[in-house]
């Protein structure tokens, strides 16, 4: 059965109906030839017909011929049949070696937190001390750079001072002798 989009379109004389008219032509056109494609390897023949009231009946038959694309040609040479198999046999290898280790892991993690509650006190005793011991040091290195950075701080004090009485005499001599 031949299958034929039909348009009816209204007499008027607005140029924008007729502009939509005609690009929903052009789509029936190219939606009929893409369908017709998949369909088929016959060539395409589409015949659009166009109802204008009254007046005239205008055909408008249009024939076009889609070609299938063909494959490329492959330009890989094929594989030997063994060699596949070895290949799909290490990858599967792989797979359960990765799902073994992630296995093993959450083993681990999960003995690892099932711990009894005793040794669980004792380690969080031994941690909470070496926090402890480790802040201690960590006081004491910053005490003793305090320190020698309020020595360094003393001595350019102490200096400017100096040089700034120096300044003070000169300027009383100079003053006295002026």
């Amino acid at each position: 059965m031949d299958e034929t989009p039909e348009l009816w379109l209204s007499h008027s004389s607005h140029s924008s109906s007729n502009f939509f008219s005609i690009r929903l032509l052009f789509f029936l056109f190219c939606f009929s030839s893409l369908m017709a494609s998949f369909s088929s390897r016959q060539p395409t023949v589409v015949e659009i017909r166009i109802y204008a009231p009254a007046t005239s009946t205008v055909s408008i038959t249009e024939t076009s011929t889609v070609r299938r694309r063909q494959r490329p040609v492959d330009s890989k040479p094929k594989r030997p049949l063994w060699l596949t198999l070895l290949r799909i046999l290490l990858k599967n290898l792989l797979l359960l070696l990765v799902i073994w280790g992630v296995v093993q892991t959450i083993q681990k993690l999960a003995l690892k937190s099932v711990d009894s509650s005793a040794w669980s006190v004792l380690d969080f005793k031994q941690r909470i001390a070496e926090v402890e011991s480790f802040s201690e040091i960590t006081k004491n290195t910053m005490e003793v750079r305090k320190e020698s950075v309020n020595m360094k701080i003393e001595r350019e004090v102490n200096h400017r001072f100096e040089i700034l009485n120096e300044v003070r005499m000169i300027v009383r001599d100079i003053v006295e002798k002026g």
